[in-house]
């Protein structure tokens, strides 16, 4: 493959979208360790072995966005077609958790509306970039042909995590 300036901007666009899936592990992890540090302090528990840990992933949703991040974290390590797959998952479980949580919007409250609207269209303008020829074809060796049958795997998977946390909270869809 050439080196153009084009060819340069794709690979920007796709480090950048990788770099932030990192950032969001990191971040959910610490966030994860602090909340465990809270939750311990008020449960008196001074421990901090492995089984203790275990019993918190059982009990609380403290790792729980570590544990989904996994997904796309594994696909961030390799340019193949199945990265790209787990890399859009995650991002087509982050519309479909988007929609299914609009239901508990107050619509008197212009701010949430306007958060979740721009919410919605960065994710839908990383999911077009990601299906971008230069990106999908050049970068994951996903041709045209093939762009439409990874997609509906992609948000099949995407959907079915949405759905699995909505059941696992209790609250349904």
């Amino acid at each position: 493959m050439k080196l153009t300036a084009e060819n340069i901007k794709n690979h920007y666009l796709i480090l950048i979208i990788k770099l932030s899936i990192l950032s969001l592990f990191i971040v959910s992890l610490v966030r994860g360790k602090i909340e465990t540090s809270v939750y311990w302090n008020f449960v008196a528990e001074t421990e901090s072995g492995f089984e203790n840990y275990l019993n918190i992933l059982k009990e609380t949703s403290f790792y729980r966005p570590a544990i989904i991040l996994l997904i796309p974290l594994i696909g961030i390590f390799i340019n193949k077609k199945i990265s790209w797959i787990l890399i859009q998952s995650y991002f087509y479980f982050l519309i479909s958790n988007l929609a299914f949580s609009a239901k508990f919007i107050d619509l008197t409250d212009n701010t949430l509306i306007l958060i979740n609207i721009v919410g919605f269209l960065l994710l839908l303008l990383i999911i077009i970039l990601m299906n971008k020829k230069k990106i999908s074809n050049l970068i994951y060796g996903i041709g045209k042909a093939e762009l439409i049958s990874k997609n509906v795997i992609a948000s099949v998977i995407g959907l079915s995590i949405t759905i699995i946390l909505a059941l696992i909270k209790g609250n349904g869809i």
